[in-house]
């Protein structure tokens, strides 16, 4: 009793405007404090007052807290650990009683009746009244102000969730019923490389005026295939959005670009039903790079049986004989008729009524329908549609599958892989677009293709090469192709591959953000290249000991295997390596290095890393203790060995740790110097043969050792539950976490998915459906369903709920930014995402190119 009459007095106090020694935990099992002999974690949104020093501990109070061990009143920690704490921004001060509604929330007024707050909406907290918590609304969409109230348990859910929020500023609307979006390119920016936008002078006096146009909605009446998946709003409010290459069409412009769908991805789950007729966006999420312009579905031709076509002129389409297994090549001189599909989705064709078949990819085929590349004879196809009975049924017969997994252009057992011919000079389409040429790789690969034949004996390999020359037809049409020119030392001599825009306002010019310089289509996917990436994506897997197929997924999400792909945040290459994470990389290998050099002291501490108990107690031991933090740890445990190595597969691993990137003493004295420093250079990124293995081996090894992390994490957890985990699902969810720590980092999926673990332990969860939405009763309520432990749940299931809780706890104020970590692995609706792309390369054949669990 003396404890909560203590409780109402502290939240009466706190109801007054300003407090200047109450602070909120923001990191949950991470601030122990001693209450009455014994020691205990606080929770995330537990409140705490900070009392006086008093010798060698300090303080404190406890005013609320989650943690069911602890009570209402007095406790203490450490001053030392204290300062620890304060200094690493795990106690947030508790300025003011005034919070923000962030999301769409319901309150109770006092006549009874319940009012809906919006984002953006302010209330003042006042105390405690029995179950309720008493607020007053000072500012509401609705015009409603005046006292009202909430539940107690609800409101504590509302604090710890952040939809009531300390923080001044909200996001405006820009229009009626629309919400502003945050793009990607300002979210990464701002999330990782937040410094990489602080500019020299030199940069922007050298930079390009930003024309308002640049941020204008695109050509009205024009059709574009999607590059990434965007979200959109109907005039009745309905929020979605639409995947990644789905086609649409821009019907009017303004502040708000309004727009139609016209064909979704084959793979996808939804209908064009499904969505609005009309729909808004804004156009940075139609910037151009993300916009392929195309031909209107409705005037393309529908490739079905029967169809006759030639390409156009300049134009070859290589197809595969059904019976001979040897590649030819199709020109604007044949006449090409289509007799069905093949079971992986290839078309089946003839030439110039030849009686011989022919397979080709349908990649290839679709994508030059879509370009408005194919002369479709109209008179010969309906013709022959009308005497289709005297056509044999080829689509009907059985057939021996043919093995993909080989290439023997020349073999008599008829194996074979499709390559692509490369443009070699500017085409145009029907509607007058420039197609540049696509064969600026071809010069650089150091190999040969009498090497490349060489290299598709091997099985491994040759498996991948298809894989690799499947996925980079699928590549962004965001690459630069910079000068790799050396200097007498055989050093790529610096060059930019970005140039700085700014917008004049008052005279000055203002920096707005990055021009890609050199702009280039994604490379063909030619014999040379596919097989010079999958020698190296081999090499590098054996080098390091990981499985390439549970590899291949995230480079073939990430990239497509395109070496010089670059993203609107500047990542680049096949691993999308952002400069934070380039620099990082390197930082903790030199001091690796260093310590091998030396033979530190440190080299005995990792010697038992690499075991699993030995990297168990790492994680358990306290950060003080640890003289190495993880990364360096996993380069002297794991590493050391494959480092040192004169293996051959090593070779790519072997010249990074022979010639890191060393960043002069000027370039460490800021964020501003260092991102300068790596601007001038970053064609050397690009450039051949530090590129793909620089990026190969950097995805590698930032995924292995996210991997050994959350392996402990499961481990670790697994053994508190009933039932306990199986092996094949400790495995199998420990590299989901992985693979969506590589979009969210580790801190980013650990908090999901600790909150996971917590709604478990509840012994009820939402019931999702197949989709992983919520299912919902006929009041709205939401339905669940009864759960032991994590065991319970199949490997998709775990993906779907990790993906639903990743929604709406993954720590971003973007929504957009949480649903594209939320699809990173599972897509959106069927499209995209690591699974979705998989399957799309794989075209039926399951595991023949990547671990899909």
């Amino acid at each position: 009793m003396n404890y909560l009459r203590f409780l109402s007095l502290i939240l009466f106090s706190f109801s007054s405007l300003a407090i200047s020694n109450f602070f909120s935990v923001k990191e949950g099992q991470k601030v122990r404090v001693i209450q009455d002999g014994k020691e205990h974690f606080l929770s995330k949104g537990d409140l705490v007052q900070i009392g006086n020093n008093n010798g060698w501990k300090r303080e404190v109070t406890i005013v609320t807290t989650r943690n069911k061990s602890l009570k209402v009143g007095p406790a203490h920690l450490g001053e030392k650990t204290y300062k620890e704490h304060m200094k690493l921004s795990r106690l947030d001060e508790v300025k003011t009683n005034k919070k923000v509604v962030t999301k769409k929330m319901k309150v109770i007024l006092e006549d009874g009746r319940e009012l809906t707050l919006f984002p953006g909406d302010e209330i003042l907290i006042k105390n405690k009244d029995s179950w309720k918590r008493k607020i007053e609304i000072v500012k509401g969409q609705s015009g409603k102000v005046g006292n009202a109230y909430l539940g107690e348990e609800t409101y504590q859910k509302y604090i710890q969730d952040e939809i009531l929020s300390s923080r001044e500023e909200t996001n405006p609307t820009q229009s009626e019923y629309f919400p502003k979006f945050v793009t990607l390119d300002d979210l990464i920016d701002r999330l990782r490389t937040e410094q990489d936008i602080q500019i020299d002078e030199e940069d922007l006096s050298s930079g390009v005026e930003l024309k308002e146009e640049a941020i204008s909605c695109p050509k009205e009446k024009q059709s574009y295939k999607l590059d990434r998946s965007i979200r959109f709003v109907a005039k009745e409010g309905k929020l979605g959005s639409i995947p990644r290459e789905s086609i649409i069409r821009v019907t009017s412009s303004g502040a708000t670009c309004e727009i139609e769908l016209l064909k979704l991805p084959e793979k996808s789950v939804m209908k064009l039903s499904d969505y609005p007729k009309k729909m808004k966006t804004y156009p940075t999420n139609l910037e151009a790079d993300f916009l392929e312009q195309v031909e209107d579905p409705a005037e393309t031709v529908d490739l079905s049986k029967g169809v006759e076509f030639r390409v156009k002129e300049n134009i070859s389409l290589n197809a595969i004989g059904r019976k001979t297994g040897k590649s030819y090549k199709f020109d604007s001189t044949d006449t090409i008729q289509i007799q069905g599909v093949h079971r992986n989705g290839d078309y089946i064709v003839k030439r110039n009524n030849e009686p011989w078949e022919y397979r080709v990819s349908s990649d290839d085929l679709n994508e030059m329908n879509d370009r408005g590349l194919l002369n479709v004879d109209l008179e010969s196809t309906a013709n022959t549609i009308i005497a289709d009975e005297l056509i044999q049924e080829t689509v009907d017969e059985l057939e021996t599958k043919v093995n993909c997994d080989n290439y023997v252009e020349t073999s008599p057992d008829g194996e074979s892989i499709s390559w692509q011919d490369c443009r070699s000079k500017s085409v145009k389409t029907k509607n007058g677009k420039l197609l540049k040429a696509n064969n600026y790789l071809e010069k650089q690969i150091p190999m040969s293709n009498m090497n490349a034949d060489v290299i598709l004996q091997d099985r491994q390999k040759r498996n991948f090469s298809r894989c690799i020359s499947n996925s980079l037809r699928h590549g962004t049409n965001r690459n630069t192709s910079p000068s790799c020119e050396k200097n007498s030392k055989g050093e790529i001599l610096p060059q930019r591959i970005r140039q700085a825009q700014y917008k004049t306002k008052n005279g000055k010019k203002k920096f707005a953000r990055w021009d890609l310089l050199n702009r280039v289509p994604r490379a063909c996917a030619s014999k040379k290249l596919s097989t010079y990436l999958s020698d190296r994506f081999v090499d590098m897997s054996r080098c390091l000991g990981i499985d390439p197929k549970e590899l291949f997924p995230i480079i073939n999400h990430e990239s497509h295997f395109q070496p010089n792909t670059v993203s609107p945040s500047f990542a680049i290459g096949v691993g999308q390596i952002v400069s934070a994470n380039y620099v990082d990389f390197y930082d903790k290998l030199n001091k690796a290095k260093s310590m091998i050099n030396r033979n530190s002291n440190v080299l005995k501490y990792t010697r038992n890393l690499s075991s699993e108990e030995g990297y168990k107690k790492y994680e358990d031991s306290p950060a003080k203790s640890k003289p190495v933090d993880r990364l360096t740890a996993y380069f002297l445990s794991d590493l050391k060995g494959p480092l040192t190595s004169n293996k051959r597969e090593c070779s790519g691993l072997r010249n990074i740790y022979n010639n890191p990137m060393e960043m002069p003493k000027w370039a460490k004295k800021s964020q501003r110097d260092m991102f300068s420093y790596l601007r001038q250079r970053e064609n050397q990124r690009v450039c051949m043969p530090k590129n793909p293995d620089e990026g190969l081996y950097m995805s590698a090894v930032y995924y292995m050792y996210n991997k050994k992390y959350f392996n402990y994490l499961i481990n670790k957890e697994s053994d508190k539950m009933r039932p306990r985990l199986s092996d094949s699902q400790r495995k199998e969810f420990s590299i989901i976490l992985t693979r969506w720590s590589y979009n969210g980092g580790v801190a980013g999926i650990s908090g999901p998915f600790e909150r996971l673990l917590q709604k478990i332990s509840e012994g009820k969860i939402e019931k999702l459906d197949k989709r992983g939405n919520p299912i919902k009763n006929k009041d709205g309520s939401l339905v669940k369903r009864s759960i032991n432990s994590l065991a319970d749940l199949s490997t998709q299931e775990f993906k779907n709920y990790m993906s639903y809780v990743i929604k709406y706890r993954y720590k971003s104020k973007s929504e957009n930014r949480r649903n594209e970590v939320a699809n990173y692995v599972v897509g959106d609706n069927g499209v995209g995402g690591i699974d979705g792309d998989l399957k799309q390369i794989e075209k039926g054949d399951a595991g023949s190119c990547g671990n899909s669990l």
